[in-house]
C-alpha cells in the first residue's frame, strides 16, 4: 500500500457452468450416479456413514467461494514472504523481500508460474518508470461472450520487507480468485494483474491503465469496461471480522456486487464503504473508470507493522484472510456474470 501523503484520496442473470474437473466434483458426481441406480447406505437424506452429505451450493458465488482453502493461502504466503523458497527451474530462490529489482522479478516469476499451474495464461510485462525497472504480471481468463472486461488486482512490491499483509495477502487473493473462476466459464473476460512499483508511485498500474486498459477502451468502448477491484492489505484482524471498501462514489457496479456476494455466501465480514485512495485503483479513477479497493479494518496506517520489518505471516489471521478472499471471489463471479 502506498505510503500516506504520496497521492490524494479520492436484475441479474446467473448461470451455473460448473465443470466437475476437481477431485471433489468427480467424487460428488460418482455418488450421485451410484445413488441413482442403487439403494445404498449413505444415499439420500441419511448421508454417508450416518452424516448428512454436503448440500450443493445454492449459487455459483457460493460454489466459487467454497473452493478457497486455508492450505493454499498458507502456501502462497510462505512463498511470497520468504518462509519457503521457490524454484526458478535451475535453482531455489527465497523471496524474503520484494523491493529490490531481483526480488521483484522473482516474485513476478512466481506469480506467472502460479497462474500457469491453474491453466490461466500469464505474461510478465517489463516497463521502466521513475528510473526503475518494473515487472507487471498479467493473466487473462477469456469470457464466454467476451463482451466486457473486469480487472482483479493487487500489488507485487513491498518496502524491502516480507510484506505479508502489504501486499502478499492481495497477491494470494488474486491467485485463489483466479483458480476459483477457472473452474467456471465466466461470461466476461477477467484480467488478473499484479502491479509492480506501487509503493514508489503507482507506477505499474499507471503504466497498465495507460497501455493495456486504454487499448481495450479504444478498441471496444468505455461500456466494455466493468471496472477494477484492488486488494491491498486484507489480512490483519483485531478481534472482529470487519473490512473497508474504498469507493469514493466511483466504484460503478463493484459495491453492489460486494453487498450481494456477502448475502449470498453468508460472509462473516462486516463491510463498510469509505472514500479511500492510495493504491492501484487510483489510475482507473484518474482515467474516469470504475474501481474500488478492499482493505482490512486497520485501513492501512492502523496496521501496527505497516511498512516495518515485522510485516510477516505471524501478524496475519489466515481464517480472516480466507473470508476476505471468499468475499472477493464471490463478488468477482457476480461481476463476471452480470
Amino acid at each position: 500500500m502506498l505510503r500516506a501523503g504520496f497521492r490524494y484520496d479520492r436484475g441479474r442473470r446467473e448461470r451455473r457452468r460448473w465443470r466437475p474437473t476437481t477431485s471433489r466434483g468427480k467424487i460428488t458426481l460418482q455418488i450421485l450416479l451410484v445413488c441413482a441406480f442403487a439403494a445404498l447406505p449413505g444415499c439420500g437424506s441419511g448421508g454417508t456413514g450416518g452424516e448428512a452429505p454436503n448440500a450443493e451450493p445454492d449459487s455459483v458465488a457460493e460454489s466459487a467461494a467454497a473452493g478457497v482453502d486455508e492450505s493454499s493461502i498458507r502456501r502462497h504466503l510462505a512463498h511470497l514472504t520468504g518462509e519457503v523458497s521457490v524454484s526458478d527451474g535451475d535453482r531455489d530462490v527465497t523471496i524474503s523481500e520484494r523491493g529490490s529489482e531481483s526480488a521483484r522479478r522473482a516474485a513476478a516469476e512466481y506469480m506467472a508460474s502460479s497462474f500457469a499451474e491453474i491453466s490461466i495464461p500469464a505474461r510478465i510485462r517489463e516497463f521502466e518508470a521513475g528510473g526503475l525497472r518494473g515487472f507487471n504480471v498479467e493473466a487473462t481468463l477469456p469470457g464466454e461472450e467476451g463482451g466486457k472486461h473486469l480487472w482483479v488486482t493487487a500489488h507485487l512490491d513491498s518496502v524491502h520487507n516480507a510484506g505479508a499483509n502489504d501486499d502478499a495477502s492481495g497477491l494470494t487473493s488474486i491467485l485463489l480468485t483466479a483458480e476459483a473462476l477457472e473452474e467456471l466459464d465466466p461470461e466476461h473476460t477477467v484480467h488478473f494483474v499484479a502491479y509492480d512499483l506501487e509503493e514508489v508511485g503507482l507506477f505499474g498500474s499507471s503504466h497498465h491503465v495507460g497501455s493495456t486498459v486504454s487499448a481495450v477502451r479504444e478498441r471496444e468502448g468505455e461500456k466494455a469496461i466493468i471496472g477494477a477491484l484492488q486488494s491491498d492489505m486484507i489480512a490483519y484482524e483485531e478481534g472482529r471480522f470487519d473490512a473497508v471498501l474504498g469507493t469514493c462514489d466511483q466504484a460503478g457496479p463493484i459495491d453492489d456486487a460486494f453487498s450481494r456476494a456477502a448475502r449470498e455466501i453468508g460472509s462473516p465480514i462486516k463491510l463498510r464503504e469509505v472514500c479511500l485512495g492510495r493504491s492501484d485503483h487510483e489510475p482507473f479513477w484518474d482515467a474516469g473508470l470504475p474501481a474500488a479497493v478492499l482493505t482490512d479494518g486497520a485501513v492501512y496506517d492502523g496496521y501496527p507493522c505497516y511498512h516495518k520489518p515485522c510485516d510477516t505471516v505471524e501478524e496475519l489471521n489466515v481464517s480472516y484472510l480466507r473470508s476476505m478472499i471468499q468475499l472477493t471471489t464471490a463478488a468477482t463471479v457476480l461481476l463476471a456474470e452480470a
